[in-house]
């Protein structure tokens, strides 16, 4: 198990960001962006940088309103300035770096990758909405109860701000990273983001992409905890066969 070490880092509009950073010697750094009332303690983006840091160091932030970080959360309209700072902290300590992100933290993904490029090379979005808006926020649904109590738990929460401050719209802003190669992956049974997001973000992107549909999947980290292991390799198999056609083409 790799023990993580805390760091602070301030952006650019005053908000403290609190992110760990998993070192396993690896060039290549994968940064977690968690969503909606989650953080990096939850178990589940623990155990998801465990199960990734053999492959690359781990940097996994907690965006404002959420865990250590301070301010209040802006349903994606400010969040960037979380992910700037981590991006722009790691420029100084890695190679390239891949970023993976759940729910709203895939949309903040999405919205902030384009800034850091080349940087970023890879860029991973778990059930992400195409737009605010748009998003179903079926929260009565037996599933969506079943899935919120079984994600209770050290780490949750969520210190909320003004929903309504305008937000770019995922889907108009994947039109912007045509050549960034991007895994979408959506779960058939997501009842907070349903599977059309995932195909509208699919539909916007430019090649290289790939959509992975989850059958009977979730939402977001839940696909990785129902199943750590096919997420993982997932994941994996991808980030390798990106990375050998990148070095094929280079």
């Amino acid at each position: 198990m790799t023990i993580p070490t805390t760091h602070t880092a301030k952006t650019a509009d005053g908000i403290r960001v609190v992110f760990d950073r998993y070192a396993t010697g690896h060039a290549q750094a994968l940064i977690l962006c968690h969503g909606f009332f989650q953080s990096r303690a939850t178990n589940d983006f623990r155990q998801l940088a465990q199960a990734f840091a053999a492959h690359a160091d781990i940097l996994s932030l907690d965006f404002r309103g959420h865990g250590d970080s301070s301010g209040l959360f802006t349903f994606s309209a400010r969040e960037s300035a979380e992910l700037d700072t981590v991006l722009d902290w790691a420029k100084s300590r890695y190679a390239r770096a891949v970023v993976m992100g759940f729910s709203l933290g895939g949309a903040i993904a999405i919205n902030t990758a384009g800034r850091h490029r080349p940087f970023v090379d890879r860029l991973i979005s778990v059930s992400a909405p195409a737009a605010f808006e748009d998003v179903e926020f079926k929260f009565w649904t037996p599933e969506a109860i079943r899935n919120g109590l079984e994600s209770l738990g050290p780490g949750v929460g969520c210190r909320p701000g003004n929903p309504l401050l305008p937000k770019r719209r995922p889907v108009d802003t994947v039109k912007q990273l045509a050549g960034l190669p991007i895994l979408f992956i959506h779960g058939t049974n997501d009842m907070i983001v349903g599977l059309e997001h995932g195909r509208r973000l699919f539909a916007a992107a430019s090649e290289p992409k790939h959509l992975e549909i989850i059958p009977r999947g979730s939402h977001a980290q839940i696909l990785f905890r129902r199943d750590p292991a096919g997420f993982t390799r997932l994941v994996n198999q991808w980030l390798a066969h990106e990375a050998h056609r990148r070095n094929t083409d280079g």
